[in-house]
């Protein structure tokens, strides 16, 4: 086995030198906008940003970070000469089931950071401890502390980088995995190729995005409707994964150089993909999330200086093309978890049915693209109802 311990670190110096250059950062002239827009229908908010960064340089801690990833036990694994970082929590009852949950961007980790106790320990919360579950949370290639690639891959070698991880490394015969974002892709990736009976040990997925899509044509005026939004949605909102599918260098340079660009980069992400309270009838970021949080996952980008490697995701996909060959199926049971959003929603069930063995559809109305770190409650639930409904 190639499993070692690891402890996510401080790095003081390195702390610093970020929040320098985004005291030293040269605002650009603010776009001139009448009273009642909003700034954010054309990127990030500037005077939101400001006050962001403000809180980023003078009150927040990457000391207080790490010890919140610290209350967890981590591992690296090495495989195909890469260290794969990975969060561990081992379950509570005699023989829990194995839970494997995906990130994806401009996630990290840190989004399952309050629901890993909550899903391994029922019991604090009201539930019972022999649902526990043993949660493994790994870092994708190239993000976080998992070291980069010396290339781009895509999902399709993670999965069964994954697969080799569960069954291999850590010696689970069987597992459950769950996903959104990318997760959802790799998940899917992983209830198709890598199931038991393919001689893999996943047993069953959860998702959360529908991130590998089908070819099923609509057939009702509800599945038009759908079809049209979801075009339309990604007219609008993919422009971010063109750059990152075609050129993910170029951005780099610009990103590895500015903190303040990386931040409005992945934050505006948050703000357009989340299911947002509303202040004086417009979304408040800061009502869904703590200022903390937010700047954890980004900080987890840029203590690593994995911002580059992380966008070579997107290039991978392009590459490897993963998808669900024409008359084959995700033949292991299929939770789905509808959450409010708005980049990358589900289509109506059916439309699913002939690529996805659909075992469990649960939907939500209080949480949207990044459910685990909106309310960490309704996500737990959504699969602990899905464990037991198979």
């Amino acid at each position: 086995m190639s499993v070692k311990q690891f402890t996510v670190a401080t790095n003081e110096a390195r702390e610093q030198a970020i929040k320098q250059r985004v005291a030293d950062f040269v605002w650009p002239a603010q776009m001139q906008l009448q009273p009642e827009e909003n700034a954010w229908a054309y990127g990030m908010d500037q005077d939101w940003l400001k006050s962001f960064c403000a809180y980023w340089v003078n009150e927040y801690r990457w000391q207080d970070t790490v010890d919140e990833l610290n209350r967890f036990d981590h591992f690296t694994a090495e495989m195909d000469g890469l260290n794969i970082h990975f969060i561990r929590e081992d379950g509570s009852g005699e023989t829990p089931q194995v839970l494997l949950m995906t990130h994806g961007w401009p996630g990290s980790v840190y989004e399952f950071i309050e629901v890993i106790d909550r899903l391994a320990h029922p019991e604090k919360y009201g539930g019972l401890a022999e649902d526990g579950l043993t949660v493994i949370c790994p870092s994708l290639p190239g993000y976080g502390f998992s070291d980069a690639p010396s290339r781009p891959i895509g999902q399709v070698t993670t999965a069964a980088l994954w697969d080799r991880l569960m069954r291999k490394e850590l010696g689970f015969d069987t597992f459950i995995a769950q996903g959104g974002d990318w997760g959802s892709v790799v998940t899917s990736l992983i209830g198709l190729n890598h199931s038991v009976e393919k001689g893999g040990g996943c047993k069953a997925i959860h998702i959360n995005m529908y991130g590998l899509r089908s070819e099923t044509a609509p057939e009702t005026e509800e599945e038009e409707k759908w079809l049209a939004e979801a075009a339309a949605i990604m007219q609008a909102e993919s422009a971010y994964l063109q750059l990152q599918v075609t050129k993910p260098q170029t951005l780099a340079y610009a990103m590895s150089e500015s903190p303040v660009g990386a931040a409005a980069w992945i934050l505006e992400k948050f703000y357009a993909w989340s299911d947002l309270p509303l202040t004086d009838g417009k979304p408040d970021m800061l009502k869904r999330y703590s200022r903390h949080a937010l700047a954890s996952n980004l900080m987890i980008y840029l203590m690593t200086d994995s911002f580059m490697s992380a966008t070579w995701f997107y290039r991978g996909f392009a590459e490897e093309m993963p998808h669900i060959p024409p008359g084959e199926k995700i033949a292991v049971p299929v939770g789905v978890g509808k959450f409010q959003d708005t980049y990358l929603s589900f289509p109506p069930r059916r439309m699913m049915e002939d690529n996805y063995n659909i075992a469990h559809w649960a939907e939500f109305d209080d949480a949207g693209h990044f459910a685990a770190m909106e309310n960490p409650e309704q996500f737990a639930s959504a699969i602990f109802d899905f464990i037991a409904a198979l």
